[in-house]
């Protein structure tokens, strides 16, 4: 299951939601969709459910939605944002 490294969470802030390390006080301003896809990878919801509903619900083909998430997946893990295994 891919989560958030320790010493990382979501956050409200005036202008929405940030990803914030709590031990360095280094905050990320990721757009919605990077946020939307750790928080439900991090409940437990598979990778694929998650390319389908995206594609349905935005009318894009899946194998463009697969490809542009498994791309953010990768910059994420880049930044030693997430852990895990989809």
């Amino acid at each position: 299951m891919v989560q958030l490294k320790a010493g990382l969470a979501i956050v409200e802030v005036e202008d929405g939601r940030v990803l914030l390390d709590t031990r360095r006080g280094v905050y990320w301003h990721l757009n919605l969709p990077a946020l939307t896809l750790i928080e439900e990878l991090g409940r437990g919801r598979p990778f694929d459910d998650l390319i389908r509903g995206i594609a349905a619900e935005t009318g894009t083909d899946e194998g463009t939605v697969r490809s542009d998430h498994l791309a953010l997946v990768y910059e994420l893990r880049e930044a030693k944002l997430i852990e895990g295994d989809l």
